[in-house]
């Protein structure tokens, strides 16, 4: 299956960690794990891939209630699965958010601008996605933690 990465995060410390290149002057592709990639640069083309795929999307979280350096989930079951189970390897701290175009002071929910509306597409559609975000400050043991879960999560 195909994986669609899309990041809110410095894309080149990604593109190398990840093991990306850039094929014909186009966005970078590779292969992680069992798994085609390919980094998209607008939120919008997520929508348009006809083919099976699977999302991932990386962004930063303001600290609020957590704890910077923090990851902070969303997904479909088996990647939020596999994200847990990889974190415990990892012995990193993951918390399961919701996603919302609104606050919920009753809720622990992340609102991010289109992404809410992006996802009921996803849900709709069956496709499988997860959502992982970094509590800022983002720095590069962060980033770095975030490719390490991505390679897990898609071996």
């Amino acid at each position: 299956m195909k994986s669609i990465l899309y990041t809110e995060l410095a894309s080149d410390f990604l593109v190398e960690g990840l093991g990306l290149h850039i094929q014909d002057n186009s966005l970078p592709v590779g292969k992680v794990g069992r798994s085609d990639m390919e980094l998209v640069s607008t939120l919008s083309e997520l929508i348009s891939f006809p083919e099976e795929i699977q999302v991932l999307y990386l962004g930063k979280a303001e600290p609020g209630p957590f704890r910077a350096g923090d990851v902070l989930m969303a997904g479909s079951d088996e990647l939020l699965d596999r994200a847990f189970q990889a974190l415990d390897v990892m012995e990193q701290r993951g918390v399961v958010v919701g996603l919302s175009n609104e606050r919920d002071a009753h809720q622990v929910t992340l609102v991010k601008d289109g992404l809410y509306e992006m996802v009921i597409n996803w849900k709709e559609r069956k496709i499988p996605y997860l959502c992982l975000f970094l509590v800022e400050p983002v720095d590069s043991e962060g980033t770095a933690k975030l490719v390490g879960l991505i390679r897990k999560v898609l071996a």
